[in-house]
């Protein structure tokens, strides 16, 4: 979602849907912050995608601490999230980046998850990825 649809969004839910709207605006309001603070450029998905990420931190933490958050914030941000790949579609992307190296051991497990995150970015679980990288390179 792009900034335009983040704030039309956001404009429609306001008379339906307040609390949504409030945690679209402070998404709103968060991602243009980021852009703001990295040169005054314009707002990009991927500072949209910052910013769902950084709501989603400060209510858990709420959560955890047993302070007042909005429950509706995770349903909310977690629809500008990138999905996942899943176990089986990590597997294959990383035995793809390992068949292609010319040493496989344990020392290029940083060359690897380098180059998952390069091609995959958030798309892919990390703590997933390094469990298999190490599978793969030790045996």
């Amino acid at each position: 979602m792009n900034i335009k649809e983040l704030r039309m969004t956001m404009m429609k839910s306001k008379k339906t849907d307040p609390e949504k709207s409030q945690v679209l605006m402070a998404i709103l309001s968060a991602s243009q912050m980021i852009a703001k603070n990295d040169g005054n450029r314009e707002t990009t998905d991927k500072d949209i995608v910052s910013a769902a990420k950084k709501e989603i931190k400060m209510a858990q933490q709420s959560k955890d601490a047993g302070a007042p958050f909005n429950p509706i914030t995770f349903e909310v941000c977690d629809s500008f999230l990138p999905k996942t790949m899943n176990e089986s579609d990590t597997r294959t992307a990383i035995q793809t980046i390992v068949s292609a190296l010319p040493d496989q051991n344990i020392k290029m497990m940083g060359k690897v998850m380098g180059q998952l995150k390069s091609n995959y970015g958030d798309s892919i679980d990390g703590g997933m990825a390094s469990n298999i990288v190490k599978e793969l390179l030790n045996t």
